[in-house]
């Protein structure tokens, strides 16, 4: 079975006015605390960084309904009037709000009760349910300018878009699947932002199960995902993050 291309996530949210852009020198700030099960490393200084980072599970869908509870599952985890559906982006604008933005996913998660943890039975990871890993990314240095939900505040620049992301699984340290290959674009008009100066925030949503590993193969064992997240100046970072099915 082939995996529906762009299994992935991005949210942006609702625009402001804009103002200049503005930027110093992106300083030291501390690198994203591990989360069990996954690790994160930067590549060069990137002005950005990943943050509430988990690993759970939750509904995906089978190909008999087009995976279309992916889309429900990520509407849950950042539900209106904050962020609402948008026809290209999948969550998108919502009512402007402020930061920080750290801990937005994990608010949904335990709203909806999703199992977070390294360990997951079969039955979640087959028949329509799979595992997520979900993270938001925030500005990371100095850049300050307009966004969707301010005039005026910490932005992850729109010069450093597009922020290509790439993801593979391997099961027992054999390919299991590609789990993404996709852009992050900068806000211009043509999204509906209007003229603003970059993202304040942005979340992306990957999710995997059986339907998309080798046909027939066992789901015992221990599944290592790598993403790589690479932006317009090459820096960027790599997150890895492993789990294990069992009986």
């Amino acid at each position: 079975m082939s995996r529906p291309r762009q299994f992935a996530s991005l949210l942006l949210v609702s625009a402001a006015g804009a103002l200049a852009l503005t930027a110093t020198a992106p300083g030291a700030a501390a690198e994203p605390p591990p989360t069990a099960g996954v690790r994160v490393a930067p590549v060069g200084d990137p002005v950005w960084q990943p943050v509430d980072v988990h690993v759970f599970s939750a509904p995906i869908g089978t190909a008999e309904t087009g995976y279309a509870e992916f889309a429900e599952t990520a509407r849950s985890l950042l539900p209106p009037p904050l962020h609402e559906e948008h026809p290209v982006l999948g969550i998108g604008p919502g009512e402007a709000h402020d930061p920080p933005y750290d801990a937005e996913l994990a608010a949904g998660i335990a709203a909806e009760g999703y199992d977070e943890g390294v360990r997951f039975p079969s039955t979640d990871f087959s028949r329509g349910m799979g595992v997520w890993v979900v993270w938001m990314n925030v500005p990371r240095g100095q850049w300050t300018g307009s966004s969707p939900d301010f005039d005026s505040g910490p932005i992850v620049p729109n010069t450093v878009f597009p922020i290509h992301v790439e993801a593979t699984a391997t099961h027992n340290g054999q390919p299991f699947s590609t789990l993404a290959a996709f852009d992050v674009p900068a806000l211009d008009s043509n999204l509906g932002f209007g003229d603003v100066d970059g993202h304040s925030h942005f979340p992306i949503f990957l999710a995997d199960n059986a339907d998309f590993g080798p046909e027939g193969s066992k789901l015992r064992g221990s599944y290592h995902w790598s993403v790589t997240l690479t932006d317009s100046t090459g820096a960027g970072w790599v997150l890895t993050a492993s789990f294990a099915i069992a009986p």
